[in-house]
C-alpha cells in the first residue's frame, strides 16, 4: 500500500495535474489517502510528485 499525502498547494496548477490529485481522491492540503502500489497508481504519483509525499505502508491482517 502507498500512503499519499498532499503537501503543496493545486492552485495555479496545469489543469491535468489537478485531475490527477481529483483522481487520486486528493482535493485538499493535508489531506492523506491508501492507494494499492499498481503501475497505474505510481505513474499517477509520478506526475505530481513535486505536490506530494510517498511512503509505503504495511496492512496489518486483523484474523
Amino acid at each position: 500500500m502507498l500512503k499519499i499525502i498532499q503537501v503543496r498547494s493545486r492552485i495555479n496548477r496545469k489543469r491535468d495535474h489537478k485531475a490527477t490529485l481529483d483522481a487520486l481522491g486528493i482535493s485538499r492540503m493535508g489531506q492523506t489517502v491508501y492507494h494499492e502500489d499498481t503501475p497505474a497508481i505510481r505513474g499517477m504519483v509520478n506526475k505530481v510528485s513535486y505536490m506530494l509525499e510517498v511512503s509505503q505502508v504495511e496492512i496489518k491482517d486483523e484474523e
